[in-house]
C-alpha cells in the first residue's frame, strides 16, 4: 500500500460510545445537496447563458469517476435518471482540509442514501464510522472508515457494496472547509434538537433550533454530551443533511450562485455529472420525504481498538431495506 496510509495504532484506545478525538467532519455532507440543486436548480431552470455555462464548468470541476469498482447491478437494473430508476448515493465527510490534498484522511462521516421516486421516500443509513468490517481490496477487517484512507474512492465503495450488500450508484466526498458557506448560502437551516445541551460557546434548547453555518458545525459534532455517543451525532447529522437539502431544492440560488458554485469546487468532488443533476433535480423532487436508520451493533475492544459489530441479522435486515427502497430482489 502506499504511504499514505494511517497508523491504526495511532486510535484512541476508548469505547465506541466515550471520548474520541472531536473531528470536524460534522455533516459537511451536505453539499450533496449542492450538487443536486445548485448545480441543479439553477441549471434546470433555465436561466441565463452565462449561468448555465458557469454550472457547467462547476460540474465538470468536481466530476471525478468512482474508478474500478464492482459492479452491483444486473443489466436490466441499470439506474435511467430519466426514466426514474431508484437509485443509491454514498455521501462521505472527509476533514483534511481542500481536496487537493495529498493525505486521504479517513472518511468519519459516512451516510448511504437509496432514493425512491415512486414511494416518495429517501433512507438515509448513517454507518458507524467504527464499524468493524473486511475492507475490500486491501485483505484486512478494520474500521470502515479507513477504507477510503487505504484506497481512496473506489475501496470505500466496494467496501460499502459488500457490507451491505447493495449497489452504490452514486458517491460525493465533501470536506470541512466550505460547511459554514454553504449553511450560510441557503440562509441557515432550522432543524428539531432532541436534547439540551451546550457545545462550542453555542446553547442548544429542545426544540426547533436556528443554525448558521458555525453554529451547524458546533451542532452537529458534539456527542461527548450525548448519552447515545456516536449515534446521537449521527442524527443530528441526518437532521442538518435533511434541511439543507429541502431548503436548497426551495430556493432561488441566481442571487448568489457565484459564490455557491466556488464552495462546490473547493470542497467537494463527485460522479454525478451536470446531465445526471438536471434529472435528479427534474424527476426525483417529491422523494424529499426522509427515513433515517442506524446501524447500532454493540461496542466492543478488540486487538486494542474499539469498534461497533454488528450482528449478522441486523445487517441482512437493513440490506433487505434498501434493497427494496432500490426495487432490487
Amino acid at each position: 500500500m502506499n504511504s499514505e496510509e494511517p497508523e491504526m495504532h495511532r486510535e484512541q484506545h476508548q469505547h465506541h460510545h466515550h471520548h474520541h478525538k472531536r473531528r470536524r467532519t460534522g455533516w459537511t455532507v451536505t453539499k450533496v445537496i449542492l450538487v443536486i440543486l445548485g448545480v441543479l436548480i439553477i441549471a434546470g431552470g433555465a436561466f441565463a447563458a452565462k449561468v448555465y455555462m458557469d454550472v457547467n464548468q462547476t460540474a465538470k470541476t468536481v466530476y471525478k469517476p468512482k474508478g474500478k469498482t464492482q459492479n452491483k447491478r444486473k443489466v436490466s437494473e441499470k439506474v435511467e435518471l430519466n426514466k426514474k430508476t431508484p437509485f443509491s448515493i454514498l455521501l462521505l465527510g472527509t476533514d483534511t482540509g481542500a481536496l487537493g490534498r495529498t493525505e486521504k484522511g479517513r472518511t468519519d462521516t459516512m451516510m448511504l442514501a437509496t432514493v425512491n421516486p415512486t414511494t416518495k421516500e429517501t433512507n438515509m443509513l448513517s454507518i458507524a464510522r467504527d464499524s468493524r468490517v473486511p475492507i475490500v481490496g486491501y485483505g484486512q477487517t478494520a474500521k470502515i472508515n479507513a477504507a477510503y484512507a487505504y484506497g481512496g474512492i473506489p475501496m470505500a465503495v466496494n467496501t460499502v457494496q459488500a457490507f451491505l450488500n447493495v449497489p452504490v450508484d452514486y458517491y460525493v466526498l465533501v470536506n470541512m472547509k466550505g460547511l459554514e458557506q454553504l449553511v450560510d448560502a441557503v440562509d441557515g437551516v432550522t432543524v428539531d434538537n432532541d436534547l439540551d445541551f451546550t457545545a462550542e460557546g453555542y446553547h442548544f434548547p429542545i426544540g426547533k433550533v436556528s443554525l448558521d453555518g458555525d453554529k451547524a458545525l458546533a451542532f452537529s459534532r458534539m456527542r461527548h454530551e450525548d448519552s447515545r455517543g456516536d449515534f446521537g451525532r449521527q442524527l443530528r447529522q441526518q437532521s442538518i443533511v435533511q434541511a439543507v437539502l429541502k431548503k436548497a431544492f426551495s430556493l432561488n440560488m441566481v442571487t448568489n450562485y457565484n459564490n455557491f458554485l466556488q464552495v462546490l469546487e473547493n470542497n467537494m468532488q463527485t460522479n454525478i455529472t451536470l446531465k445526471d443533476a438536471i434529472n435528479i433535480q427534474k424527476n426525483y423532487g417529491d422523494a424529499m420525504n426522509f427515513k433515517t436508520h442506524q446501524l447500532k451493533g454493540s461496542g466492543q475492544m478488540i486487538d486494542g481498538q474499539s469498534f461497533q459489530v454488528m450482528s449478522s441479522s441486523e445487517v441482512t435486515n437493513m440490506s433487505r431495506i434498501l434493497r427494496t427502497q432500490l426495487d432490487l430482489k
